[in-house]
């Protein structure tokens, strides 16, 4: 990780992250403790040569600077409106997680999870026709007892979409992977019936065998089927908030249209104006004082990240002159797409056994549609919950060169000595994260030019 040199590294004046640079990718290469580095270890190398006023006490300073970033990850959060973003649904947990765990424990907080897109790409043919299989299925079992209710398909299907989540981790608990999939086909037909407008268990009957044959021979896709596909992605990601209380009143699937355009970058930096809209007026509802938010350069991930990005960066751009923002904080993550070199971070969130345990249970029992990912990365084959994991696991290990193993082991803190992980983010004010928009916005189109 820290062997990468950008070319620009040696370009313009010094900084201290330079220095950071330096000094770690230095005890990477070397495999070496921070501490036991000497001078000649520093004045062999090409880029801690270069540091202002070289000597062994630049090194003491950037591990005391690693151990901030450390205590300011360990933070405990009180009293804030924490509004979380995600291009896709899973890209907060898989870069989130443990960080938004210890922010559901506190009722003070109130917590907020907005995904921007509708994801129906993630989901197979394959998945949404076994879904609608079993579905027909246990309604012919007579399991599926909303039906017979006699406001059910005037509006009856609109209530109760929180007990279909509460119904699949009550039997998470109880290990009975039946009865989840019962709560799941639950939703799949009250979304069926607002969908297609249904009036009677025979339109449903006709309804999805027709589908289900449309699936089976590879038709494409209706944009009724896409936007089921969708919404099947929303109830994983509302089954995985719940796992901390999370109602679904502060879960956002708000759908915005990147799929549908092309590049959304203006000569100015901004975005389609609905999609800002629709994140503006979120800001002005709910009027968080963190954001999350997921910090990919055009063709580091998804394209739909840094458009997200902009969209993002625009609205708050537009909120700031509305009112005063300087209180907000901005938290820029990365998760199994890219990763943030040590010294661009400042904030290490510290996970432990504990709280890997927790994602990789919450991970395996609500994505249905991605233990199986469809678009895996290139560099790793299996789920993606166990790419972030490993991202985690490295982090701490190549920190642990800076601070030393026994800084973890002997702290008198829990949470340090519990750390088997490290989470990189990037925090910000709202200023400095509509700048570092700009910046990627220009740098994108010098490189088109």
């Amino acid at each position: 990780m820290f062997n990468k040199t950008d070319p620009s590294f040696f370009d313009g004046p010094w900084t201290f992250e330079k220095t950071e640079h330096a000094i770690l990718g230095l005890c990477k290469i070397l495999d070496r403790y921070a501490h036991k580095l000497t001078m000649d270890d520093l004045q062999n190398d090409p880029r801690c040569a270069r540091i202002p006023d070289l000597s062994l006490e630049r090194v003491q300073e950037v591990i005391a600077a690693v151990e901030g970033k450390l205590w300011r990850g360990a933070r405990f959060f009180e009293n804030e409106v924490i509004y979380h973003t995600g291009p896709h649904h899973d890209d907060i947990m898989l870069g989130l997680m443990p960080f938004i765990n210890r922010q559901l424990r506190s009722p003070s907080n109130q917590v907020h999870f907005a995904i921007m897109t509708s994801g129906y790409h993630s989901v197979t043919d394959a998945f949404l026709q076994k879904a609608l299989e079993d579905t027909l299925d246990y309604l012919h079992q007579g399991r599926i007892q909303m039906v017979r209710y006699p406001d059910f398909f005037e509006q009856g299907y609109r209530y109760k979409q929180e007990k279909d989540v509460h119904h699949y981790l009550d039997n998470v608990a109880r290990k009975n992977p039946d009865e989840m999939r019962r709560g799941f086909c639950h939703r799949i037909l009250r979304d069926a019936v607002e969908l297609w407008q249904l009036k009677s268990v025979d339109d449903i009957e006709t309804r999805f065998q027709t589908e289900i044959e449309n699936l089976r021979n590879g038709l494409p896709n209706s944009s009724e089927i896409q936007k089921l596909k969708g919404e099947i992605r929303e109830f994983e990601e509302e089954l995985v908030w719940a796992y901390g209380g999370t109602s679904l009143s502060h879960i956002h699937h708000l759908r915005l249209g990147l799929y549908d355009q092309g590049s959304l970058i203006s000569s100015k930096g901004s975005v389609h104006d609905n999609d800002i809209n629709t994140i503006l007026n979120q800001f002005r509802t709910i009027k968080p004082t963190v954001i999350t938010v997921a910090i990919d350069s055009e063709g580091q991930g998804p394209n739909t990240h840094y458009k997200v990005m902009q969209s993002i960066a625009e609205a708050v751009r537009v909120w700031s002159e509305e009112t005063d923002l300087s209180h907000l904080r901005v938290f820029g993550y990365r998760n199994v797409w890219s990763t943030f070199h040590p010294a661009e971070a400042n904030v290490y969130v510290p996970v432990s056994l504990n709280a890997i345990a927790v994602f990789e249970k919450a991970f395996k029992d609500s994505y249905l549609t991605q233990v199986k990912a469809e678009f895996p990365n290139p560099d790793f084959d299996g789920p993606f919950s166990e790419l972030a994991e490993s991202i985690w696991v490295k982090q701490y290990k190549d920190i642990q060169l800076i601070l030393g193993k026994n800084f973890f082991y002997e702290s008198s803190h829990p949470l340090i000595r519990a750390t088997h992980g490290l989470i990189f983010l990037k925090e910000m004010t709202a200023n400095g994260f509509v700048a570092l928009a700009e910046e990627m916005a220009l740098s994108m189109r010098d490189g088109m030019a």
